[in-house]
């Protein structure tokens, strides 16, 4: 159950931080949230201005710095930390990490934000429940909503289209296209999660799921026709990735497109 598949550590709304972060996270992840103000962020050795409202998550790994941005001398700042196998969930179906990204337009995040750490705080079965709906609805958002455009550098253009090419059926031979691109497999995720914020896995799923979704809302085939078109030889296993990463059922999705 999701409960006990996720451990809340700690969480905390900072409407005037000016913290100097300089660390390694160890065991456990976090997702942080800029409301308004500005931050200079250093995931190892990328820089990135993360303006508020804006998104970023940390992670055992890179060494983490990040403080008010030049010009700024604080910011609005929200943030949960987390630990459990559902993360490892969220890695494969490119939810998490989140690169760093603006908020997408129209949703308050703040409060839903200000939602999930009061939940989190909970004992009860039903509050963490709540706090893990909460924090997977803010990631599918973030992973549905496209970053704002940037001309993609050529290397990353041709691994994209590669991989959209790939999104109606077939296997994609990330071997053969690590090779055409003069780099090495581990190379190409770990640039490819840089540039994207997703793997490249997560990215063939993504692009399968809106495939999925044109032919359910397009099509009069049947559920198990798509998957089988998309590649997949079990339909429940299809069923069950479509819904993780879009929180409903192919069926309820496709009841929803007709009105």
């Amino acid at each position: 159950m999701p409960g006990s598949e996720l451990i809340f550590l700690y969480g905390e709304s900072v409407p005037v931080c000016t913290h100097h972060i300089d660390k390694h996270y160890v065991g456990y992840y976090t997702l942080q949230y800029v409301a308004a103000g500005a931050v200079e962020l250093w995931l190892g050795s990328r820089r990135h201005l993360v303006n508020g409202p804006g998104f970023w998550s940390a992670y055992p790994g890179p060494r983490v710095r990040f403080h008010a941005a030049a010009g700024s001398e604080s910011w609005a700042h929200r943030y949960i930390a987390f630990q459990g196998p559902r993360v490892r969930q969220w890695e494969r179906d490119g939810l998490f990490p989140v690169a760093p990204r603006p908020s997408p337009n129209g949703a308050d995040f703040g409060l839903r934000f200000d939602n999930l750490l009061r939940h989190s705080l909970r004992t009860d079965r039903r509050g963490i429940l709540r706090a893990v709906h909460l924090l997977e609805d803010i990631l599918l958002e973030l992973a549905e909503t496209p970053r704002p455009s940037e001309p993609a550098a050529p290397w990353l253009d041709t691994a994209m289209k590669a991989i959209a090419g790939c999104a109606a059926g077939g296997e994609l031979d990330y071997q053969a296209l690590a090779e055409k691109l003069g780099t090495s497999q581990s190379t190409l995720r770990r640039r490819f999660h840089e540039a994207t914020g997703t793997s490249p896995h997560g990215y063939l799923l993504q692009c399968r799921t809106q495939e999925a979704r044109r032919m359910l809302g397009e099509s009069a085939l049947s559920i198990k026709q798509i998957a089988e078109s998309l590649g997949y030889s079990d339909v429940y296993f299809f069923s069950r990735q479509f819904r993780q990463l879009t929180g409903v059922p192919p069926a309820t999705y496709r009841r929803s497109r007709q009105g």
